[in-house]
């Protein structure tokens, strides 16, 4: 039992040494330039960075679906693909109201 423990104080000391951090300065680094331009500022996204989420918009899905039921009078096992389509239209009012309407079709 001895051993074990001081092989468990190693490693924990092993441990200890490399979860040092480590603290880093830029002394080394030369002096910012006194001349250099600053960038231009911005006040705001510009105009083809904004986001607007008006219009039309249309889809289709698809995917599977299975299932199964154990019982005293029956054993029943299903599986049916599922797929269908959707369309919208949303329109974005100032900044931030968006209202829109969908429909789906899904056959059975």
């Amino acid at each position: 039992m001895t051993a074990t423990v001081g092989k468990a104080m190693i490693l924990a000391g092993a441990c200890l040494l490399m979860a040092c951090p480590a603290f880093a300065e830029d002394k080394f680094a030369p002096p910012p330039n006194a001349f250099a331009p600053l960038p231009p500022k911005q006040t705001g996204l510009p105009k083809s960075k904004q986001h607007d989420w008006t219009g039309f918009y249309a889809g289709v899905q698809s995917g599977a679906s299975s299932g199964s039921a154990n019982s005293k009078w029956s054993q029943d096992n299903t599986a049916s693909p599922a797929f269908g389509a959707h369309a919208g239209y949303n329109y974005q009012f100032g900044r931030g109201l968006v209202l829109g309407g969908e429909s789906d079709v899904s056959p059975k």
